[in-house]
């Protein structure tokens, strides 16, 4: 099958992170040069992640940093590049907003250089060149985590 033509799956599953696929982006990426292996490894520990996978195979990444509550921040977004242009991102991002553990989260941050109308798409707004937000006013109406 070629890559086109797979079916694409989006899982919040932590288990299912390909870690060394993933540093090996990001550690590659104009944002996320520096980081060891362990920070990596343990900024996915701390985080919400989410993945893309195509016939089993990872080809995206990306992870919400987050009290939970008030606040949440979107980092390290990557759709392989023999996957773009497919709507990958956009069903990750999709996936992270409507996480149950993130549920009640009004502020949703994050940075990007390059992909504002992605996330322009998705009710965040430019605060200034390089920062974005969205706030979620229906958070509060859900039912509370505990």
């Amino acid at each position: 099958m070629a890559e086109q033509d797979c079916m694409v799956e989006i899982s919040t599953d932590r288990a299912r992170i390909d870690h060394a696929y993933c540093y090996d982006v990001i550690a590659n990426s104009y944002w996320g040069g520096g980081r060891t292996r362990g920070e990596f490894d343990k900024s996915v520990e701390m985080s919400v992640p989410v993945g893309a996978y195509c016939d089993g195979k990872q080809v995206g990444f990306a992870r919400v940093v987050s009290d939970l509550i008030a606040l949440a921040y979107v980092a390290d977004v990557f759709v392989d590049p023999d996957y773009r242009r497919r709507g990958i991102a956009a069903k990750m991002i999709d996936a992270l907003h409507a996480h149950p553990d993130l549920a009640r989260v009004k502020r949703w941050l994050l940075a990007t250089h390059d992909m504002q109308p992605l996330y322009r798409a998705h009710g965040y707004e430019d605060l200034d060149d390089l920062m974005m937000m969205r706030v979620d006013e229906e958070a509060k109406s859900r039912k509370p985590l505990r």
